[in-house]
């Protein structure tokens, strides 16, 4: 048999072909997430009780039998030798391979075994389809064409989850915090999707709260700097009752006279902290 199997109008290497039934690693890797970790577990039992659940399959326009759910157990089975699988078509009109995976999508959230949190993961798998079509759909309406029904990503992933719309969103919250600790926490299952996100607001309201206190720390410094310079410039006068004028108000604290304005600058650098009115004595 061809190394290579044409699908859909495409062709594709084939992993597996064995005992009339054949993988190819687009879908063979597709949804190993809530079964990977499992494997040696389940090849155990496989081999003390034989398998039980049938390997799902898709019959290809050529006759090929395309395996679509069970690419764990069949792997078993391959490496156990075991023949006589128990396997059941599945008949969907199927136009292209995102198609298939949709549908395996969908059929692994159906499985009860499944945790909320595998069953979230396993439909954003297919998100990028849905915000597709959520695009597609505004690009028709753009034109003038009828769209039916406007698509709500969120809402879409929660139905192929079975889970509530608000899950779904709290969920996408905490993915996308970058919270490393609360994220493993809850994908382990340590923290419910509730509580993990309850914490990612708290956490990100600190942060806020640490941004504000240090922005109003900067602008008052700055502010105090700006009102520090301004108390100090010098105020320079035009003749000396005008100086004599502010030191009687109390404005100044002190009144230089001088014809060269340069030995100002040495006596601010001197008593930087006195307040001082200064008039430049002319020739």
């Amino acid at each position: 048999m061809s190394n290579i199997i044409q699908l859909l109008g495409q062709s594709y290497n084939i992993s597996h072909h064995y005992e009339g039934l054949t993988t190819i690693s687009e879908l063979e890797s597709y949804l190993t997430l809530a079964d990977i970790n499992r494997y040696s577990q389940l090849k155990a039992d496989i081999e003390k009780n034989g398998i039980n659940a049938p390997i799902l399959y898709h019959t290809t326009a050529n006759g090929i039998k395309l395996v679509i759910d069970g690419h764990i157990r069949l792997k078993a089975c391959i490496e156990l030798e075991i023949s006589d699988i128990p396997t059941k078509e599945i008949k969907e009109d199927f136009e292209t391979l995102s198609d298939i995976q949709f549908w395996m999508v969908k059929n692994q959230c159906q499985r009860r075994n499944l945790t909320q949190i595998h069953k979230i993961q396993l439909a954003c798998l297919h998100e990028e389809k849905i915000q597709q079509t959520a695009k597609d759909n505004l690009v028709n309406a753009g034109k003038g064409n009828k769209v039916e029904k406007a698509v709500d990503t969120l809402l879409e992933i929660a139905k192929i989850a079975n889970v509530g719309r608000t899950t779904v969103a709290r969920y996408k919250k905490v993915v996308s915090s970058g919270l490393v600790d609360i994220i493993e926490k809850m994908i382990t299952e340590d923290l419910s999707i509730s509580s993990a996100y309850k914490q990612v607001q708290k956490a990100i309201k600190n942060e806020l709260n640490a941004t504000m206190k240090t922005e109003v720390q900067e602008e008052t410094q700055i502010e105090s700097e700006v009102i520090e310079t301004e108390i100090h410039k010098p105020q320079y006068v035009n003749d000396i009752n005008a100086g004599m004028h502010l030191l009687r108000g109390n404005e100044v604290e002190c009144l230089i006279m001088t014809k060269d304005e340069n030995k100002v600058n040495d006596f601010v650098s001197q008593q930087p902290n006195v307040k001082y009115a200064v008039f430049i004595i002319e020739d």
